[in-house]
């Protein structure tokens, strides 16, 4: 169980920072990698707090900028003074580095276990989500809006970075990444159901009013 005391400082005053970037890491992917990440440490012998706390700021740097936002993300640990009160200085170490390798593309390793967790719990390989969060993204961030441009980058960023070609280690073998990893696939080659996922996800967000 997470500590309460933790929990709320997360919950008031880290997630809501996460409503300054595009809804693709809004509070919400936050809480849904939270959600993942104590899923993934449920049967391991882990700190759940440093678990939260990793799944929290993970992408807090983007305050800084998309690049490099892990490292950015890290500092943020490093320099926070709740956590400075809350964790040893070894946790926070273990919290940092977790932070920092979090990224898909990483070239190495995780260095402990709790990277290793995140590192899964951000991927989320989830296709529905995986569609909207790139629909947003496209909208939001290349300013696309016409639906079949829309639908021709969602699927050739699903397929280069998802397709069967992907170059994704799995490090702790979640099973939820990996059914959905094979779902993702079976989208691919099935345009008629990857279209019809666009087209359902495409009118969602069309629904949703703007800020």
């Amino acid at each position: 169980m997470v500590n309460p005391q933790l929990m709320h400082y997360l919950e008031t005053t880290i997630i809501p920072q996460y409503k300054q970037f595009d809804t693709s890491h809004s509070p919400e992917h936050v809480y849904q990698v939270l959600e993942n990440s104590i899923e993934i440490a449920a049967p391991l012998s882990v700190d759940l707090d440093i678990v939260s706390t990793v799944a929290v700021f993970h992408d807090l740097g983007l305050l800084k900028g998309r690049k490099n936002h892990e490292r950015a993300s890290r500092s943020m640990v490093e320099s926070d003074a709740f956590l400075a009160d809350y964790f040893t200085k070894e946790q926070r170490k273990i919290i940092g580095e977790a932070v920092e390798d979090h990224r898909a593309s990483l070239s190495y390793e995780p260095r402990s276990i709790y990277g290793k967790i995140i590192s899964e719990a951000d991927r989320d390989l989830d296709f529905y989500r995986i569609l909207e969060r790139t629909i947003y993204f496209a909208i939001e961030k290349k300013s696309l809006s016409d639906p079949d441009n829309l639908c021709q980058e969602a699927f050739e960023y699903i397929q280069q970075k998802y397709g069967p070609h992907h170059h994704l280690t799995f490090w702790l073998g979640y099973s939820k990444n990996i059914a959905g990893l094979a779902e993702i696939h079976e989208m691919l080659t099935d345009p008629i159901k990857f279209n019809s996922a666009f087209s359902d996800c495409y009118e969602q967000r069309m629904k949703k009013p703007t800020s």
